[in-house]
């Protein structure tokens, strides 16, 4: 059997999503060293996959202009879509490995013409045994969003050893670590942001705040009321500065937030202010990330960040954020039993996108119950950034 020469990997997702594969990524050089590891992913994905050794080319599609049948076959974007897939055929990949789930019939179309277009030998995805997903010769069973027990990780660490029991490489070797590629100009950046916010007070903790999540799903958002409590009750017990992060999209959001706290000197905004990778080299050097579930929370993770990350009507199992394993980063959800959760990514289906009017898995979380199990985490963490200060 010959061995594998080129690889194509598929995530057509944002950041947060994207950097959950990176584990598989790494995986997949390794045990195919000699091949050539391409990825295809959308804008905000390659921000978070840039510059990593193992990678050998990221291509960019924006899969969001074809998010339905009508936006597809207009004859502009028809075009656009064939000379794509001309392209794919000229690169004559051996395998193609696709890191989704297959939820919506016009996903598994568009993956289906991808894999087609690839002329790959080995196409490799999650079986979730619709008569489309036929195109598969690689297959692991999809049980659904965290069904017993799986992470999106687990999944995609699955399919690469799936791969490897079919066309044999190197000998499998899996490391859960995350990792993204940080410039040193992008540090220095981080530390002259730092200095400018609280200047040469080294015991004064940072934490900073993630309220937003995100554009797929607004309901995903903690109340902004809760935040600026929040907010307050951390400045008032532990003297924190606290740095609001986010796009430019949610500059709107830091701002209401700000404004209804009651300690605003000691509250600053840096949403839209930062690209991704000073704001992930900015986060190695707070002491706490509290925020929503989205692509700061794996950003914390991935940076060695303690952090809350809370969970409403998302899948906290599914998308549980790197460092959960090691308890460093903690997950905050409403303490009821609320059978109708999770809304969204539930079972084998996307759920409910927008949740329900109440939404009680997100109203019901408290300010106190977040700060908590913050203070859980800050206690250790303070004690830590300390001793490495005063070296």
């Amino acid at each position: 059997m010959k061995s594998l020469k080129s690889i194509l990997a598929v995530k057509l997702a944002d950041m947060g999503d994207a950097l959950l594969i990176v584990p598989a990524l790494r995986a997949l050089k390794t045990a195919y060293p000699a091949a050539r590891l391409e990825v295809l992913t959308t804008a905000t994905g390659r921000a978070g996959l840039d510059g990593l050794p193992y990678i050998d080319q990221l291509l960019v599609f924006d899969k969001y202009q074809f998010d339905s049948p009508g936006s597809a076959f207009s004859p502009q974007k028809a075009g656009q879509v064939a000379g794509f897939m001309g392209n794919l055929r000229l690169k004559k990949y051996d395998a193609i490995i696709f890191f989704h789930h297959f939820s919506l019939r016009w996903g598994l179309l568009k993956y289906r013409a991808l894999a087609t277009a690839s002329g790959a030998t080995w196409r490799v995805g999650l079986d979730n045994g619709k008569p489309l997903a036929s195109f598969l010769n690689v297959r692991v069973q999809d049980k659904g969003f965290g069904t017993d027990g799986l992470t999106e990780r687990d999944y995609w660490r699955q399919l690469v050893e799936a791969l490897l029991q079919s066309c044999p490489g190197q000998p499998f070797i899996y490391d859960e670590s995350p990792e993204i590629a940080i410039a040193e100009a992008d540090k220095a950046q981080a530390v002259r942001l730092r200095r400018e916010i609280i200047g040469d007070d080294s015991e004064q903790p940072v934490i900073a705040l993630g309220p937003g999540g995100g554009g797929y799903s607004l309901t995903r958002r903690w109340p902004a009321a809760n935040f600026a409590r929040l907010a307050d009750m951390l400045v008032q017990k532990y003297r924190a500065k606290i740095v609001i992060l986010g796009s430019a999209d949610e500059q709107i959001l830091a701002d209401q937030i700000r404004a209804q706290t009651s300690e605003k000197a000691a509250i600053v905004s840096l949403a839209g202010k930062t690209s991704l990778k000073e704001l992930a080299a900015f986060l190695e050097d707070c002491d706490l990330l509290i925020g929503n579930d989205g692509g700061l929370a794996q950003l914390a993770g991935i940076s060695n960040t303690s952090a809350v990350v809370i969970f409403g009507p998302t899948n906290s199992i599914a998308w549980s954020p790197f460092g959960t394993e090691t308890g460093r980063v903690k997950i905050g959800q409403a303490e009821m039993d609320l059978p109708c959760r999770p809304c969204l990514y539930r079972g084998q289906n996307l759920g409910s996108r927008l949740g329900c009017a109440p939404r009680p898995c997100l109203t019901t979380i408290t300010p106190p119950q977040i700060f908590q199990i913050a203070q859980e985490l800050l206690v250790e963490q303070l004690l830590k950034h300390k001793s490495r200060r005063n070296v």
